[in-house]
């Protein structure tokens, strides 16, 4: 079993890895100093309100998809590397994201934000709690 949650791990890294510094839309996207955003919600907030319906559809994609692609985070840090504090959990995804946010501005790829450190870590904890129920409804279900 330790084996199958290994490799699942390495899928999961290996996705997001993909999916922040490989994936088409990144490909595409032309560096600017501008496009750093160190101001929480605003960016956010201003993507809502000027886009049309594709536009809006890439911004709740950018929202929900910080947020889903870190809730598997905290499953893994519990299953596999033993944290098991919410402090050390929500400390360590911070950490997580703060290097892919600033690894993109230092290779000055996809858009460095300060909100997908929030929505990410706003996933981790997420994460938290699912794996806490889930872990509850699995005890009660052995009994």
């Amino acid at each position: 079993m330790k084996h199958v949650r290994s490799l699942l791990f390495f899928l999961y890294a290996g996705l997001l890895t993909y999916i922040v510094f490989f994936s088409r839309r990144r490909q595409s996207l032309v560096w600017r100093d501008n496009l750093v955003n160190l101001i929480p919600i605003k960016h956010t907030i201003q993507s809502f309100r000027r886009s049309d319906l594709t536009g809006l559809e890439n911004n709740v994609a950018n929202l929900f998809g910080n947020i889903i692609i870190f809730i598997p985070l905290a499953f893994f840090l519990v299953n596999i590397f033993g944290v098991y504090t919410k402090r050390k959990i929500i400390l360590i995804g911070f950490l997580i994201s703060f290097s892919i946010e600033m690894i993109q501005f230092i290779l000055r790829i996809g858009v460095p934000d300060i909100d997908d450190i929030i929505l990410n870590v706003t996933g981790v904890v997420i994460g938290i709690y699912l794996y806490k129920i889930l872990w509850a409804a699995l005890k009660n279900q052995a009994r």
